[in-house]
C-alpha cells in the first residue's frame, strides 16, 4: 500500500541542522518558564501563584546537600520539589560538583524566608554555609 508520502534527501549537512533544530526544540519545550534565583542578598518579589526555583551550587559526592531548615518560615511559599545536577560534560570525573535546584510555589500573598543551610544531614557539627532568601508574594 502506498500512502503517497515523499520523502527527499537532506541536502548535505541538513542532517546536522535537523538535529540541533530538534535539540534546540526539546530544551524549548522542557523549559519550566520558572524564574530563577542564585543570590540569596536579593529579595525576591513574586506574583500569587507563580513558581520559582533557587538554584545553589552543590557536591553531593563530598556527602553536603542544602537541607531546609525553620519551614514555618516559608509562609507564604510551599515547598515543591528539589533535584540535583552535574554537567553533562564533567559527570565522568570523580568528586565534580553540580547545581541543586529547590523549586517553591507562591499560592498566597505575604512575606516569608527560605533558609537553607549546606551540610552533610548526618553530622551534628555547624553546617558549612548558609542561605537565607527573603520573598514577597504579591
Amino acid at each position: 500500500m502506498r500512502l503517497g508520502l515523499r520523502v527527499r534527501r537532506l541536502p548535505r549537512g541538513g542532517m546536522r541542522t535537523l538535529a540541533a533544530f530538534a535539540l534546540a526544540s526539546a530544551a524549548a519545550a522542557c523549559d519550566s518558564g520558572r524564574e530563577t534565583f542564585t543570590d540569596a542578598s536579593r529579595p525576591i518579589e513574586m506574583r500569587r501563584g507563580a513558581e520559582f526555583d533557587i538554584a545553589l551550587k552543590s557536591n553531593q559526592s563530598t556527602g553536603y546537600q542544602w537541607v531546609l531548615v525553620d519551614s514555618a518560615a516559608l509562609a507564604p511559599v510551599r515547598f515543591v520539589a528539589k533535584k540535583y545536577a552535574v554537567p553533562r560534560s564533567i559527570r565522568n570525573r570523580a568528586g565534580a560538583g553540580g547545581t541543586e535546584t529547590w523549586t517553591f510555589a507562591a499560592p498566597d500573598p505575604g512575606q516569608g524566608e527560605i533558609r537553607l543551610v549546606y551540610k552533610r544531614p548526618w553530622e551534628t557539627k555547624p553546617p558549612i554555609e548558609r542561605a537565607t532568601f527573603r520573598v514577597r508574594v504579591r
